[in-house]
């Protein structure tokens, strides 16, 4: 483990648990980046339908949004490796089963929302465990610097993911690309096996519900008060962390004069924005100024999000500015993170992350549909415009009411 003082990223690397660890889950995250790519597009060859791909979407994200029952799980298991070693080749599986049926024509849509909804619901359980094994890797002080490395290099896949993705489906097709998802977890299981943890006390036998039941109590109980700020601050402005890729879709189609080649570089700013941030703010560790990140960074979004808007359509000069809104994107959930990895018992982690982020998760669901309804009645400029508002007014106002979180630290 490295030691408190010993902060650098190289000293993480060094930690052989952690850097299996660290690798495990940037093969799981290439994965799933060629996953989310690939099967809108395969949604749509199996169908024809538009209706058809919003379902399976709809049900992909709406078993995500139920993560916070894989949490009760979680917090059972001995050994959270063995949630990783168990998840990863299921949803191998159920990758393979779907490049198979495709291949052989015998994918329905009743089949094809089956398997979405199981590697969905697997995928629950292993996002919860990874978010849940840092605190077991790393002592309290490195938890922001973990998280942002793993954040920075989760980035950097998603983008080489989307980029072999949609290479796969122009020259080869989907069924290829499931078939990647599915050998780049079972690479993820095999990393896994480096994930040396001690094995826990086994937890008092309960019920599933009960187990649901105290992670709640926990989260509701006087004393979590600061807890539940942050939650309910994370919750506020998720309503608008989606608006970013939306707007840059916008943007790219109705202000610039060459939409798809546009649309290509502002994202990849902005994802690259994202990298850059995450090593910004692991180097940084600002964890005992937490509340200059979690209100700055959306204020700054805000007004790099007007400035973005003010650049076009100078593609160099909207680059830049959707590399720094990248950089500022990440921060505030890489600190929600950390902060309930070093403050919740170990006992209730899984529960905790969860739960808090089925209020984050249903706001920003919530969120980019009405952002998509306002986009089809606003011009882009002018969403952008309330959107830059909406951050800036999301830092002020959380500020203000939020006051446990003006002096969070941990």
């Amino acid at each position: 483990m490295a030691g408190p003082e010993d902060g650098s990223y190289a000293a993480l690397l060094r930690n052989r648990p952690f850097r299996a660890y660290w690798f495990s889950q940037a093969a799981g995250d290439a994965g799933y980046a060629v996953y989310a790519i690939s099967v809108v597009w395969l949604s749509y060859r199996v169908s024809g339908s538009a209706l058809i791909v919003g379902i399976v979407l709809g049900v992909e994200f709406g078993v995500y949004a139920l993560s916070f029952v894989a949490g009760a799980f979680v917090d059972r298991v001995r050994n959270l490796r063995s949630v990783l070693l168990v998840g990863y080749p299921l949803q191998a599986a159920g990758a393979f089963a779907l490049a198979a049926t495709l291949a052989e024509g015998i994918l329905t849509v009743p089949l094809l929302l089956a398997l979405v909804t199981l590697i969905s619901f697997v995928w629950d359980f292993t996002w919860t465990a990874n978010n849940a094994i840092p605190p077991h890797l790393v002592p309290a002080s490195q938890l922001l610097r973990a998280n942002s490395l793993v954040s920075a290099v989760s980035g950097g896949n998603t983008i080489a993911g989307y980029a072999v993705g949609g290479a796969l489906l122009l020259f080869v097709g989907p069924a290829v690309g499931q078939v990647l998802y599915g050998f780049l977890n079972l690479a993820a299981a095999l990393l896994a096996l480096g994930v040396v943890l001690p094995s826990r006390a086994p937890s008092a036998p309960s019920s599933i519900g009960r187990q649901l039941r105290e992670g709640w109590r926990f989260l509701a109980a006087p004393e979590r008060r600061t807890i539940r700020q942050l939650t309910a601050y994370g919750a506020l402005e998720g309503t608008v962390s989606l608006a970013p890729p939306l707007l840059i879709t916008l943007l790219s189609a109705q202000l610039y004069p060459d939409p798809a080649g546009t649309y290509g570089i502002l994202f990849t700013s902005f994802a690259v924005g994202g990298v850059v941030g995450s090593l910004l703010l692991g180097r940084l560790n600002p964890r005992g100024r937490l509340a200059w990140v979690l209100f700055g960074a959306p204020a700054a979004e805000g007004v790099l999000l007007l400035g973005a808007v003010l650049a076009a359509p100078a593609v160099p000069a909207s680059a830049v500015a959707w590399f720094g809104i990248g950089i500022v994107d990440v921060a505030l959930f890489t600190v929600l993170l950390a902060y309930l990895q070093a403050t919740a018992p170990r006992a209730l982690l899984a529960r905790t992350i969860t739960n808090s982020y089925f209020f984050r998760g249903t706001a920003r669901a919530a969120g980019v549909v009405v952002l998509g309804a306002l986009g089809a009645v606003l011009l882009a400029f002018h969403l952008s415009l309330v959107v830059g508002l909406l951050f800036a007014g999301t830092a002020l106002s959380g500020a203000v009411i939020f006051r446990s979180l003006r002096s969070l630290a941990y």
